[in-house]
Protein backbone atom coordinates (compact mmCIF):
# COMPACT_ATOMS: atom_id res chain seq x y z
CA UNK A 1 0.00 0.00 0.00
CA UNK A 2 1.24 3.71 -0.91
CA UNK A 3 1.54 6.01 1.79
CA UNK A 4 -0.22 9.79 2.09
CA UNK A 5 3.07 11.24 0.72
CA UNK A 6 3.73 8.37 -2.21
CA UNK A 7 -0.28 8.77 -3.28
CA UNK A 8 0.30 12.72 -3.42
CA UNK A 9 3.68 12.31 -5.56
CA UNK A 10 1.71 10.16 -7.96
CA UNK A 11 -1.20 11.78 -8.01
CA UNK A 12 0.79 15.18 -9.18
CA UNK A 13 2.73 13.40 -11.73
CA UNK A 14 -0.81 12.00 -13.01
CA UNK A 15 -1.52 15.65 -13.16
CA UNK A 16 1.24 17.06 -15.07
CA UNK A 17 0.94 14.23 -17.67
CA UNK A 18 -3.05 15.01 -18.05
CA UNK A 19 -2.29 18.54 -18.62
CA UNK A 20 0.28 17.54 -20.93
CA UNK A 21 -1.97 15.61 -22.99
CA UNK A 22 -4.58 18.41 -23.14
CA UNK A 23 -2.50 20.67 -24.11
CA UNK A 24 -1.20 18.74 -26.84
CA UNK A 25 -4.73 17.95 -27.98
CA UNK A 26 -5.60 21.68 -27.82
CA UNK A 27 -2.29 22.99 -29.42
CA UNK A 28 -1.56 20.64 -32.49
CA UNK A 29 2.59 20.86 -33.62
CA UNK A 30 3.09 22.48 -37.23
CA UNK A 31 3.91 18.80 -37.83
CA UNK A 32 0.47 17.93 -37.45
CA UNK A 33 -0.78 21.43 -39.21
CA UNK A 34 0.68 19.72 -42.03
CA UNK A 35 -1.06 16.79 -42.01
CA UNK A 36 -4.13 18.88 -42.86
CA UNK A 37 -5.13 20.00 -46.65
CA UNK A 38 -7.21 22.98 -46.39
CA UNK A 39 -9.85 23.61 -49.00
CA UNK A 40 -11.98 26.60 -49.49
CA UNK A 41 -15.89 26.17 -50.18
CA UNK A 42 -19.44 28.34 -49.93
CA UNK A 43 -20.90 26.77 -47.75
CA UNK A 44 -21.66 24.81 -44.48
CA UNK A 45 -21.40 20.59 -44.98
CA UNK A 46 -24.07 20.67 -42.81
CA UNK A 47 -21.81 17.12 -41.55
CA UNK A 48 -23.93 16.74 -38.33
CA UNK A 49 -27.32 16.01 -41.11
CA UNK A 50 -24.95 14.15 -43.49
CA UNK A 51 -27.77 11.17 -43.98
CA UNK A 52 -26.96 9.54 -47.33
CA UNK A 53 -30.47 9.31 -47.84
CA UNK A 54 -31.21 13.04 -48.11
CA UNK A 55 -30.08 16.50 -49.61
CA UNK A 56 -28.81 17.67 -46.43
CA UNK A 57 -25.57 19.37 -46.48
CA UNK A 58 -23.19 19.75 -49.36
CA UNK A 59 -22.91 17.17 -52.63
CA UNK A 60 -19.30 16.32 -52.55
CA UNK A 61 -19.32 15.59 -48.85
CA UNK A 62 -21.60 13.31 -49.23
CA UNK A 63 -19.91 11.68 -52.22
CA UNK A 64 -16.58 11.74 -50.16
CA UNK A 65 -18.75 9.88 -47.37
CA UNK A 66 -20.76 7.65 -49.08
CA UNK A 67 -19.80 5.65 -51.96
CA UNK A 68 -22.46 4.88 -55.21
CA UNK A 69 -23.45 1.19 -56.08
CA UNK A 70 -22.41 2.11 -59.41
CA UNK A 71 -20.13 5.13 -60.74
CA UNK A 72 -21.05 7.53 -63.75
CA UNK A 73 -18.17 7.45 -66.42
CA UNK A 74 -20.06 10.33 -68.93
CA UNK A 75 -21.67 9.76 -72.28
CA UNK A 76 -24.32 7.20 -70.61
CA UNK A 77 -21.40 4.33 -69.27
CA UNK A 78 -21.25 3.18 -66.26
CA UNK A 79 -18.71 1.57 -63.93
CA UNK A 80 -18.57 -0.72 -61.17
CA UNK A 81 -18.56 0.95 -57.66
CA UNK A 82 -19.92 -1.06 -54.84
CA UNK A 83 -22.14 -3.11 -56.93
CA UNK A 84 -19.28 -4.99 -59.06
CA UNK A 85 -21.66 -6.36 -61.81
CA UNK A 86 -25.28 -5.84 -62.71
CA UNK A 87 -27.72 -7.17 -65.15
CA UNK A 88 -31.01 -5.56 -66.33
CA UNK A 89 -34.23 -7.62 -67.19
CA UNK A 90 -35.52 -6.68 -70.93
CA UNK A 91 -38.80 -5.15 -69.94
CA UNK A 92 -36.26 -2.53 -67.37
CA UNK A 93 -38.38 -3.68 -64.73
CA UNK A 94 -36.27 -5.96 -62.39
CA UNK A 95 -32.22 -5.15 -62.00
CA UNK A 96 -29.84 -7.83 -60.23
CA UNK A 97 -26.63 -6.06 -58.32
CA UNK A 98 -23.76 -8.30 -57.45
CA UNK A 99 -21.91 -6.53 -54.07
CA UNK A 100 -18.42 -6.25 -54.18
CA UNK A 101 -16.63 -8.71 -51.21
CA UNK A 102 -14.97 -8.41 -48.15
CA UNK A 103 -15.59 -4.13 -47.84
CA UNK A 104 -16.19 -2.38 -44.87
CA UNK A 105 -17.51 0.85 -43.43
CA UNK A 106 -16.08 3.18 -41.83
CA UNK A 107 -17.34 1.63 -38.30
CA UNK A 108 -15.50 -1.56 -39.46
CA UNK A 109 -19.15 -3.27 -40.07
CA UNK A 110 -19.41 -4.97 -43.00
CA UNK A 111 -20.84 -3.62 -46.72
CA UNK A 112 -23.60 -6.30 -47.30
CA UNK A 113 -27.36 -6.65 -49.15
CA UNK A 114 -29.04 -5.58 -45.79
CA UNK A 115 -27.15 -2.70 -45.53
CA UNK A 116 -27.98 -1.58 -49.57
CA UNK A 117 -31.28 -2.76 -48.57
CA UNK A 118 -31.81 -0.60 -45.80
CA UNK A 119 -30.37 2.23 -47.45
CA UNK A 120 -32.76 2.50 -50.94
CA UNK A 121 -35.80 1.86 -48.70
CA UNK A 122 -34.61 4.61 -46.81
CA UNK A 123 -33.89 6.96 -49.36
CA UNK A 124 -37.60 6.19 -51.01
CA UNK A 125 -39.19 6.04 -47.75
CA UNK A 126 -38.37 9.77 -47.79
CA UNK A 127 -41.19 12.53 -49.32
CA UNK A 128 -38.50 14.85 -50.83
CA UNK A 129 -37.12 12.32 -52.97
CA UNK A 130 -40.59 11.28 -54.36
CA UNK A 131 -39.85 12.60 -57.80
CA UNK A 132 -36.95 10.22 -58.57
CA UNK A 133 -37.50 7.20 -60.72
CA UNK A 134 -36.40 4.76 -58.19
CA UNK A 135 -38.61 6.38 -55.64
CA UNK A 136 -41.91 6.45 -57.85
CA UNK A 137 -41.64 3.08 -59.43
CA UNK A 138 -39.63 1.00 -56.66
CA UNK A 139 -42.17 -1.86 -55.58
CA UNK A 140 -39.83 -3.79 -53.40
CA UNK A 141 -36.17 -4.24 -52.72
CA UNK A 142 -34.87 -8.36 -52.45
CA UNK A 143 -31.42 -9.61 -50.85
CA UNK A 144 -31.59 -13.13 -51.59
CA UNK A 145 -27.91 -13.29 -50.35
CA UNK A 146 -25.50 -11.28 -48.70
CA UNK A 147 -23.56 -9.91 -51.88
CA UNK A 148 -27.29 -9.72 -54.16
CA UNK A 149 -29.37 -7.23 -54.36
CA UNK A 150 -32.90 -7.46 -56.30
CA UNK A 151 -34.94 -4.21 -57.48
CA UNK A 152 -38.55 -4.73 -58.52
CA UNK A 153 -40.01 -2.18 -60.37
CA UNK A 154 -43.90 -1.61 -61.19
CA UNK A 155 -43.21 -0.23 -64.73
CA UNK A 156 -40.16 0.10 -67.24
CA UNK A 157 -36.84 2.18 -65.16
CA UNK A 158 -34.93 3.57 -67.61
CA UNK A 159 -33.24 6.22 -65.17
CA UNK A 160 -32.01 3.51 -62.55
CA UNK A 161 -28.28 3.30 -62.79
CA UNK A 162 -28.21 7.27 -63.84
CA UNK A 163 -30.09 7.72 -60.08
CA UNK A 164 -27.74 5.06 -58.28
CA UNK A 165 -24.21 7.09 -59.15
CA UNK A 166 -25.51 10.98 -58.34
CA UNK A 167 -24.21 12.35 -55.30
CA UNK A 168 -27.22 11.68 -53.17
CA UNK A 169 -29.87 10.10 -52.42
CA UNK A 170 -29.43 6.53 -53.18
CA UNK A 171 -25.54 6.22 -51.74
CA UNK A 172 -25.21 3.41 -49.11
CA UNK A 173 -24.99 4.35 -45.19
CA UNK A 174 -24.64 1.67 -42.56
CA UNK A 175 -27.80 0.64 -40.55
CA UNK A 176 -25.16 1.53 -37.79
CA UNK A 177 -25.72 5.20 -38.83
CA UNK A 178 -29.34 5.29 -37.04
CA UNK A 179 -31.66 4.69 -33.69
CA UNK A 180 -32.63 1.83 -33.36
CA UNK A 181 -29.93 0.67 -35.84
CA UNK A 182 -31.35 -0.50 -39.30
CA UNK A 183 -34.71 1.24 -38.91
CA UNK A 184 -35.84 2.72 -41.91
CA UNK A 185 -37.31 5.42 -40.26
CA UNK A 186 -34.50 5.90 -37.55
CA UNK A 187 -33.06 8.74 -36.32
CA UNK A 188 -30.10 9.66 -37.85
CA UNK A 189 -26.79 9.89 -35.35
CA UNK A 190 -23.53 9.84 -37.68
CA UNK A 191 -22.12 9.82 -41.18
CA UNK A 192 -20.96 5.96 -41.47
CA UNK A 193 -20.00 5.09 -45.35
CA UNK A 194 -17.74 3.15 -46.87
CA UNK A 195 -15.92 6.11 -48.78
CA UNK A 196 -12.26 7.38 -48.63
CA UNK A 197 -13.13 9.89 -45.50
CA UNK A 198 -15.31 10.12 -42.30
CA UNK A 199 -16.33 12.81 -40.13
CA UNK A 200 -13.54 14.31 -37.56
CA UNK A 201 -14.64 17.52 -36.59
CA UNK A 202 -17.37 19.56 -37.04
CA UNK A 203 -17.84 23.29 -36.13
CA UNK A 204 -21.10 24.58 -38.18
CA UNK A 205 -20.51 27.55 -40.67
CA UNK A 206 -16.46 27.32 -39.97
CA UNK A 207 -15.11 23.90 -41.18
CA UNK A 208 -15.35 20.29 -41.88
CA UNK A 209 -12.45 18.27 -41.15
CA UNK A 210 -12.13 14.86 -42.84
CA UNK A 211 -10.27 12.30 -41.62
CA UNK A 212 -9.10 9.17 -43.93
CA UNK A 213 -11.36 6.09 -43.27
CA UNK A 214 -8.71 3.56 -42.58
CA UNK A 215 -11.20 0.95 -43.84
CA UNK A 216 -11.49 2.23 -47.31
CA UNK A 217 -11.60 -0.73 -50.10
CA UNK A 218 -10.80 0.91 -53.40
CA UNK A 219 -7.32 2.88 -53.15
CA UNK A 220 -4.73 3.30 -50.07
CA UNK A 221 -6.13 5.52 -47.40
CA UNK A 222 -4.73 9.22 -47.51
CA UNK A 223 -2.05 10.44 -45.11
CA UNK A 224 -3.73 14.01 -44.66
CA UNK A 225 -6.99 15.68 -42.94
CA UNK A 226 -8.98 17.30 -45.33
CA UNK A 227 -10.50 20.50 -43.80
CA UNK A 228 -13.76 22.07 -46.10
CA UNK A 229 -13.41 25.69 -44.79
CA UNK A 230 -16.27 27.84 -45.26
CA UNK A 231 -15.59 31.15 -47.09
CA UNK A 232 -18.32 32.28 -48.32
CA UNK A 233 -17.01 36.05 -49.97
CA UNK A 234 -15.09 35.24 -53.31
CA UNK A 235 -12.48 37.89 -52.98
CA UNK A 236 -12.20 36.42 -49.36
CA UNK A 237 -11.57 33.25 -50.84
CA UNK A 238 -8.27 34.62 -53.15
CA UNK A 239 -6.92 36.51 -50.11
CA UNK A 240 -6.89 33.16 -47.97
CA UNK A 241 -5.31 31.23 -50.67
CA UNK A 242 -2.79 34.43 -51.07
CA UNK A 243 -1.99 34.54 -47.10
CA UNK A 244 -1.74 30.55 -46.72
CA UNK A 245 -4.63 30.11 -44.77
CA UNK A 246 -6.29 27.72 -47.63
CA UNK A 247 -4.46 25.20 -49.32
CA UNK A 248 -6.40 24.60 -52.69
CA UNK A 249 -10.48 26.46 -54.10
CA UNK A 250 -12.07 26.47 -57.24
CA UNK A 251 -15.18 24.60 -58.63
CA UNK A 252 -18.50 24.29 -57.80
CA UNK A 253 -16.92 24.34 -53.87
CA UNK A 254 -15.24 26.95 -53.96
CA UNK A 255 -15.11 29.35 -57.46
CA UNK A 256 -12.64 32.06 -57.96
CA UNK A 257 -13.05 34.73 -59.64
CA UNK A 258 -12.02 34.82 -63.50
CA UNK A 259 -10.84 38.14 -63.21
CA UNK A 260 -8.58 36.95 -59.98
CA UNK A 261 -7.10 34.32 -61.92
CA UNK A 262 -4.45 36.66 -63.45
CA UNK A 263 -2.96 36.91 -59.97
CA UNK A 264 -2.32 33.36 -59.84
CA UNK A 265 -0.80 33.07 -63.04
CA UNK A 266 2.97 32.40 -64.16
CA UNK A 267 3.44 32.09 -59.78
CA UNK A 268 5.77 29.79 -58.74
CA UNK A 269 3.46 29.17 -55.31
CA UNK A 270 0.54 28.47 -57.58
CA UNK A 271 -0.96 26.34 -59.87
CA UNK A 272 -4.02 26.52 -61.72
CA UNK A 273 -5.35 23.52 -62.74
CA UNK A 274 -8.64 23.36 -65.74
CA UNK A 275 -10.69 20.25 -66.41
CA UNK A 276 -13.66 19.32 -68.42
CA UNK A 277 -17.35 20.15 -66.86
CA UNK A 278 -20.56 18.98 -68.05
CA UNK A 279 -22.40 21.90 -66.36
CA UNK A 280 -23.90 24.87 -68.90
CA UNK A 281 -24.66 28.94 -67.74
CA UNK A 282 -28.15 29.72 -69.06
CA UNK A 283 -31.05 32.07 -68.32
CA UNK A 284 -34.36 30.58 -67.02
CA UNK A 285 -37.30 32.38 -69.25
CA UNK A 286 -40.27 33.47 -67.21
CA UNK A 287 -42.71 32.95 -69.98
CA UNK A 288 -45.68 34.60 -68.13
CA UNK A 289 -43.86 38.13 -68.49
CA UNK A 290 -45.90 39.30 -70.73
CA UNK A 291 -42.69 40.69 -72.79
CA UNK A 292 -40.95 36.80 -73.15
CA UNK A 293 -44.56 35.18 -73.69
CA UNK A 294 -44.14 36.07 -77.49
CA UNK A 295 -41.70 33.62 -78.90
CA UNK A 296 -40.43 36.20 -81.05
CA UNK A 297 -38.80 38.12 -78.63
CA UNK A 298 -37.40 34.91 -76.77
CA UNK A 299 -36.05 34.75 -80.19
CA UNK A 300 -34.64 37.75 -80.77
CA UNK A 301 -32.49 37.55 -77.41
CA UNK A 302 -30.88 34.18 -78.31
CA UNK A 303 -30.33 36.04 -81.83
CA UNK A 304 -28.18 39.08 -80.24
CA UNK A 305 -27.07 36.80 -77.44
CA UNK A 306 -23.19 37.45 -78.60
CA UNK A 307 -21.58 34.14 -76.40
CA UNK A 308 -18.30 34.75 -77.77
CA UNK A 309 -17.74 37.62 -74.98
CA UNK A 310 -17.82 35.62 -72.24
CA UNK A 311 -15.02 35.08 -69.81
CA UNK A 312 -12.99 36.74 -72.20
CA UNK A 313 -13.98 34.83 -75.39
CA UNK A 314 -11.90 31.76 -73.27
CA UNK A 315 -15.19 29.29 -73.96
CA UNK A 316 -15.97 26.87 -76.07
CA UNK A 317 -18.81 28.00 -79.00
CA UNK A 318 -21.97 27.61 -77.57
CA UNK A 319 -24.71 25.29 -79.76
CA UNK A 320 -27.00 24.92 -77.31
CA UNK A 321 -27.81 24.65 -74.13
CA UNK A 322 -26.03 21.15 -73.55
CA UNK A 323 -22.83 20.71 -73.74
CA UNK A 324 -21.24 17.44 -76.11
CA UNK A 325 -20.00 15.96 -73.32
CA UNK A 326 -23.30 15.22 -72.30
CA UNK A 327 -24.92 11.82 -73.01
CA UNK A 328 -27.14 12.00 -76.20
CA UNK A 329 -25.78 15.03 -76.83
CA UNK A 330 -23.70 14.76 -80.54
CA UNK A 331 -22.32 18.06 -82.54
CA UNK A 332 -25.36 17.87 -85.24
CA UNK A 333 -28.90 16.85 -82.76
CA UNK A 334 -28.80 20.09 -81.12
CA UNK A 335 -29.60 23.29 -83.12
CA UNK A 336 -28.31 26.72 -82.24
CA UNK A 337 -28.93 30.29 -82.98
CA UNK A 338 -26.07 31.98 -84.59
CA UNK A 339 -25.21 35.89 -83.31
CA UNK A 340 -27.36 37.96 -85.44
CA UNK A 341 -28.00 41.26 -84.22
CA UNK A 342 -29.94 42.00 -87.53
CA UNK A 343 -32.25 39.38 -87.37
CA UNK A 344 -33.06 39.80 -83.61
CA UNK A 345 -33.67 43.62 -84.08
CA UNK A 346 -36.11 42.32 -87.19
CA UNK A 347 -38.06 39.51 -84.82
CA UNK A 348 -38.46 42.84 -82.54
CA UNK A 349 -40.36 44.78 -84.88
CA UNK A 350 -42.41 41.66 -86.26
CA UNK A 351 -44.24 41.98 -82.94
CA UNK A 352 -44.76 45.19 -83.42
CA UNK A 353 -42.12 46.89 -81.21
CA UNK A 354 -41.01 50.84 -82.51
CA UNK A 355 -37.89 52.09 -82.19
CA UNK A 356 -37.51 54.71 -79.66
CA UNK A 357 -34.52 57.13 -80.91
CA UNK A 358 -34.08 59.01 -77.70
CA UNK A 359 -33.94 56.11 -75.41
CA UNK A 360 -32.23 53.87 -78.22
CA UNK A 361 -34.52 51.16 -76.87
CA UNK A 362 -37.97 49.34 -78.24
CA UNK A 363 -41.14 49.99 -77.12
CA UNK A 364 -44.38 49.01 -77.54
CA UNK A 365 -48.02 50.79 -76.59
CA UNK A 366 -45.58 53.10 -74.07
CA UNK A 367 -43.83 50.22 -72.57
CA UNK A 368 -39.96 50.44 -73.38
CA UNK A 369 -38.86 46.47 -73.56
CA UNK A 370 -36.94 45.90 -70.20
CA UNK A 371 -36.70 42.44 -68.22
CA UNK A 372 -35.17 42.30 -64.55
CA UNK A 373 -32.46 39.86 -64.71
CA UNK A 374 -31.81 37.91 -61.47
CA UNK A 375 -28.13 36.32 -60.57
CA UNK A 376 -26.24 35.67 -57.79
CA UNK A 377 -22.46 35.24 -56.92
CA UNK A 378 -21.36 33.50 -53.93
CA UNK A 379 -21.41 30.36 -55.29
CA UNK A 380 -20.77 32.09 -58.89
CA UNK A 381 -18.92 34.91 -58.90
CA UNK A 382 -18.06 34.79 -62.76
CA UNK A 383 -21.84 35.40 -62.69
CA UNK A 384 -21.51 39.03 -62.18
CA UNK A 385 -19.42 40.27 -65.35
CA UNK A 386 -21.61 37.66 -67.51
CA UNK A 387 -24.79 39.74 -66.51
CA UNK A 388 -22.95 42.81 -67.25
CA UNK A 389 -21.99 41.25 -70.69
CA UNK A 390 -25.57 40.05 -71.21
CA UNK A 391 -26.74 43.59 -70.46
CA UNK A 392 -24.76 45.51 -72.94
CA UNK A 393 -25.67 42.48 -75.72
CA UNK A 394 -29.40 43.21 -74.75
CA UNK A 395 -28.71 47.17 -75.42
CA UNK A 396 -27.43 46.44 -78.45
CA UNK A 397 -30.85 45.29 -79.77
CA UNK A 398 -32.78 47.62 -77.75
CA UNK A 399 -33.70 45.90 -75.11
CA UNK A 400 -33.13 47.00 -71.15
CA UNK A 401 -31.48 44.46 -68.52
CA UNK A 402 -32.06 45.31 -64.68
CA UNK A 403 -29.56 43.56 -62.92
CA UNK A 404 -30.71 41.85 -59.35
CA UNK A 405 -27.82 40.11 -57.73
CA UNK A 406 -29.25 38.30 -54.72
CA UNK A 407 -27.68 36.42 -51.59
CA UNK A 408 -27.82 32.82 -52.02
CA UNK A 409 -30.69 31.52 -49.94
CA UNK A 410 -32.77 34.36 -51.45
CA UNK A 411 -31.80 33.42 -55.21
CA UNK A 412 -33.04 29.83 -54.70
CA UNK A 413 -35.87 31.28 -53.26
CA UNK A 414 -36.75 33.31 -55.91
CA UNK A 415 -36.01 30.23 -58.46
CA UNK A 416 -38.12 27.66 -56.83
CA UNK A 417 -40.87 29.44 -54.92
CA UNK A 418 -41.80 33.00 -55.43
CA UNK A 419 -40.70 33.58 -59.25
CA UNK A 420 -40.25 37.01 -58.99
CA UNK A 421 -38.09 37.44 -61.92
CA UNK A 422 -37.77 37.81 -65.81
CA UNK A 423 -34.79 36.40 -66.53
CA UNK A 424 -32.50 34.29 -63.36
CA UNK A 425 -29.07 33.14 -64.39
CA UNK A 426 -28.72 29.38 -63.59
CA UNK A 427 -26.78 26.28 -64.38
CA UNK A 428 -27.07 23.02 -65.88
CA UNK A 429 -26.82 19.74 -62.76
CA UNK A 430 -23.55 17.74 -63.78
CA UNK A 431 -23.11 14.62 -65.19
CA UNK A 432 -25.17 11.38 -64.40
CA UNK A 433 -28.30 14.05 -64.19
CA UNK A 434 -27.76 15.00 -67.65
CA UNK A 435 -30.42 15.28 -69.52
CA UNK A 436 -32.89 13.30 -68.89
CA UNK A 437 -33.28 14.37 -64.68
CA UNK A 438 -32.30 18.17 -65.23
CA UNK A 439 -35.18 18.34 -67.83
CA UNK A 440 -37.58 16.39 -65.53
CA UNK A 441 -36.68 18.87 -62.63
CA UNK A 442 -36.73 22.13 -64.58
CA UNK A 443 -38.98 21.52 -67.68
CA UNK A 444 -41.19 18.51 -66.75
CA UNK A 445 -44.83 20.33 -66.85
CA UNK A 446 -48.39 18.59 -64.92
CA UNK A 447 -51.37 19.95 -63.62
CA UNK A 448 -50.30 19.23 -60.02
CA UNK A 449 -46.33 20.71 -61.10
CA UNK A 450 -45.94 23.03 -63.08
CA UNK A 451 -42.22 23.06 -65.38
CA UNK A 452 -39.84 25.88 -63.11
CA UNK A 453 -37.92 26.56 -65.95
CA UNK A 454 -41.04 26.49 -68.80
CA UNK A 455 -44.39 24.98 -69.55
CA UNK A 456 -44.54 23.08 -72.62
CA UNK A 457 -46.81 20.02 -73.42
CA UNK A 458 -45.33 19.03 -76.29
CA UNK A 459 -41.43 18.84 -74.74
CA UNK A 460 -43.26 16.65 -71.18
CA UNK A 461 -44.48 14.25 -73.62
CA UNK A 462 -41.25 13.43 -75.19
CA UNK A 463 -40.00 13.11 -71.14
CA UNK A 464 -42.41 10.81 -70.71
CA UNK A 465 -42.16 8.35 -73.45
CA UNK A 466 -38.27 8.83 -72.80
CA UNK A 467 -38.85 7.84 -69.42
CA UNK A 468 -40.94 4.43 -70.77
CA UNK A 469 -37.81 3.57 -73.82
CA UNK A 470 -35.64 1.04 -72.57
CA UNK A 471 -33.70 0.96 -76.18
CA UNK A 472 -31.24 3.67 -76.13
CA UNK A 473 -31.20 4.10 -79.95
CA UNK A 474 -35.16 5.16 -79.56
CA UNK A 475 -34.46 7.27 -76.37
CA UNK A 476 -31.66 8.77 -78.54
CA UNK A 477 -34.21 9.85 -81.21
CA UNK A 478 -36.77 10.68 -78.86
CA UNK A 479 -34.19 13.47 -77.27
CA UNK A 480 -33.18 14.35 -80.63
CA UNK A 481 -36.63 15.62 -80.59
CA UNK A 482 -36.42 17.21 -77.19
CA UNK A 483 -33.40 19.41 -78.03
CA UNK A 484 -35.33 20.73 -81.66
CA UNK A 485 -38.71 21.33 -79.96
CA UNK A 486 -36.53 23.33 -76.62
CA UNK A 487 -34.61 25.06 -79.75
CA UNK A 488 -37.65 25.86 -81.92
CA UNK A 489 -39.69 27.24 -78.72
CA UNK A 490 -36.61 29.33 -77.53
CA UNK A 491 -37.08 27.86 -73.69
CA UNK A 492 -34.13 28.85 -72.61
CA UNK A 493 -30.74 31.36 -73.40
CA UNK A 494 -27.94 29.26 -73.37
CA UNK A 495 -24.78 31.59 -71.91
CA UNK A 496 -21.03 29.47 -71.56
CA UNK A 497 -20.08 26.01 -71.04
CA UNK A 498 -18.58 26.25 -67.54
CA UNK A 499 -15.06 23.94 -66.93
CA UNK A 500 -13.84 23.03 -63.59
CA UNK A 501 -10.82 25.67 -62.35
CA UNK A 502 -8.87 25.02 -59.37
CA UNK A 503 -6.31 27.10 -58.04
CA UNK A 504 -4.00 25.40 -55.38
CA UNK A 505 -0.59 26.30 -53.55
CA UNK A 506 2.28 24.88 -55.24
CA UNK A 507 3.20 22.66 -52.31
CA UNK A 508 -0.15 20.69 -52.94
CA UNK A 509 1.01 17.60 -55.17
CA UNK A 510 -0.48 14.76 -56.87
CA UNK A 511 -3.92 16.57 -57.85
CA UNK A 512 -6.51 14.82 -59.63
CA UNK A 513 -9.76 15.45 -61.21
CA UNK A 514 -12.42 12.87 -60.18
CA UNK A 515 -14.86 11.30 -63.28
CA UNK A 516 -17.80 13.10 -61.67
CA UNK A 517 -18.28 17.10 -60.92
CA UNK A 518 -20.31 16.42 -57.55
CA UNK A 519 -17.22 14.76 -55.82
CA UNK A 520 -14.67 16.87 -58.03
CA UNK A 521 -11.07 15.32 -57.34
CA UNK A 522 -9.43 12.50 -55.68
CA UNK A 523 -8.79 13.58 -52.57
CA UNK A 524 -7.27 11.03 -51.25
CA UNK A 525 -4.40 11.43 -53.72
CA UNK A 526 -3.41 14.79 -52.57
CA UNK A 527 0.00 15.19 -50.40
CA UNK A 528 1.96 18.29 -49.30
CA UNK A 529 5.71 18.71 -50.47
CA UNK A 530 7.55 21.24 -47.89
CA UNK A 531 8.78 24.37 -49.86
Amino acid sequence: MFGRSGFGVIAVVLLLFIMGCSQHVSSPSAAEEDKNIVVAVTQDTEADKLDASTYNGSRHTHAAIYDALVDYKGKGEFAPSLAESWEISDDGRTYILHLQNQVMFSDGSPLNSAAVKFSLERAVSREENASLEISRLLQKVEAPDDQTVVLSFKDTATQVLYELSQARPYRIMSPNSVTPRGDVNGTFQKAIGTGAWKIGEYQPGIQTVLIPNEHYWLEQPSDYSLVFKVITDPQARVMALQSGEVDLAGGELGNIPMESLPVFQNNENYVIETGNSTMSYFMVINQHNTFLADKNIRQAINYGNDTSKYAGGSGDPVRGLFQEKVAFISDSNQPSYPYNPEKAKQLIEASGYQWNKNKHLYEKDGQVLQLRLVIQSEEYPEWKEMAEIFQDNMKQIGIQIHIVNQERAAYYDTLWSTKEYDLLMYRTYTDAQLPYRFLSSLFYDSSSSPGVAYQDKPLSDLLDQIAATVSTQQQQKLFNQVFLRMHEEAMSVPIYYAKQTFVHSSQVVDFRFNAIEDDPLKWHYLKKEAK
